[in-house]
């Protein structure tokens, strides 16, 4: 099996809403975009924006594989928190890991993670 094309789906109830954040406040591309499924792009990754209707099963996951990595973590939780996020957790480097990683939900209640590297 050959694979290619990494996206990753987050349900959303607020189209426009969604869009604003992934794009103003996370600084993803808008890659394409519609009522119902939009997605943006973070390098060779797609972000897809999936609506919620009231029939559907589908619903925010809590905690995702979304983790996207910035210069600096304390401002970057600071503006996701402005835009409407959850704030989890935070996780400073340690044991081997050179890493300071933020848990977050989106104002739809998606999991994703900002992550920082360290000396």
């Amino acid at each position: 099996m050959k694979t290619r094309d990494l996206m990753i789906i987050h349900y959303v109830h607020d189209m426009q809403s969604a869009i604003r954040f992934y794009r103003d406040t996370l600084g993803l591309d808008l890659d394409q975009e519609s009522p119902g499924w939009t997605t943006l792009r973070c390098g060779d990754a797609l972000v897809a924006l999936h609506i919620l209707s009231p029939d559907m099963e589908e619903a925010p996951l809590p905690h995702a594989g979304l983790n996207l990595q910035v210069d600096d973590l304390d401002a970057a939780v600071e503006e996701a928190k402005t835009a409407g996020a959850h704030v989890l957790a935070i996780r400073e480097a340690g044991g081997g890991v050179p890493v300071r990683l933020a848990e977050l939900r989106d104002p739809d209640g998606n999991g994703f993670e900002l992550r920082q590297f360290v000396g």
